[in-house]
């Protein structure tokens, strides 16, 4: 039986002990890939953000995920087993984290405070970076707060750990952009492929996928490879034939 991994869904960043960061991602497509994949035989582990609805069952495992983190570290678990034919990378993952949290009004008086030592808007940058006004956010922070701001920091990208932990696995990412020409598209795709040695990237625009259009556009690292993937049979037709 062959194995393969699918991501799917946002992935949520703490702010506090109630406030999160997150994205728009349903995990449609995953559900739909891993529903497709586990009908033809194919073992399936699912890695899917808490609010993807999906249930298990014999040869579809499903991981839940909170964050970024959790994510990265399911896979680096699963690589361990090393019995991966396939990943499709296909989870929103957040760009952003939050940091930490602080009002203006207390990062205006540190700064104020600091004038007589500052020489250059690079004083004033290490104060913003790591500043002593950083509010506790171990709990909920107060809803009164006019002015609490959130400086926010780089999630890990997960698609650059992927070839290090499955060497041999066939990998596909996935990559959306929006309303931009195709040309552009492919472009982004491509790089985003070499860049992570991924084998096939499933590139999409969301002004299309708003307008009911599913098709994902297959890329690798010489570019557009002129097949467009209509629906998630399509998809794993092509990735069935790939590992037949």
């Amino acid at each position: 039986m062959k194995k393969i991994i699918i991501t799917g869904g946002p992935t949520n960043e703490r702010i506090d002990e109630v406030m999160k960061i997150t994205n728009m991602s349903t995990g449609g497509t995953s559900v739909a890939l891993a529903e497709t994949f586990a009908s033809h035989g194919y073992e399936v582990v699912a890695i899917l953000n808490n609010m993807v609805k999906m249930e298990p069952r014999d040869n579809l495992r499903i991981v839940r995920v909170e964050n970024t983190e959790d994510m990265l570290a399911a896979l680096e678990n699963e690589a361990r087993l090393d019995d991966t034919d396939a990943i499709i990378h296909a989870a929103a993952v957040g760009d952003y984290k939050g940091d930490f949290t602080f009002l203006l009004e207390d990062m205006a008086d540190e700064i104020y405070k600091a004038l007589p030592k500052i020489k250059s808007a690079e004083d004033i940058l290490r104060i913003m970076e790591d500043p002593k006004c950083k509010i506790d956010n171990s709990s909920k922070i107060s809803s009164y707060q006019k002015n609490l701001t959130v400086k926010l920091g780089l999630t890990t990208k997960i698609i650059s750990k992927l070839r290090f932990w499955y060497p041999k696995t066939l990998l596909i990412g996935c990559k959306l952009l929006d309303n931009v020409e195709k040309g552009e598209l492919f472009d982004v795709a491509t790089a985003l492929c070499n860049k992570n040695d991924m084998d096939y990237i499933l590139a999409n625009d969301l002004a299309d996928l708003q307008q009911g259009k599913l098709a994902r556009y297959l890329v690798n690292k010489d570019g557009f490879t002129q097949i467009v993937l209509e629906n998630t049979d399509a998809i794993f037709k092509f990735v069935d034939d790939k590992l037949n």
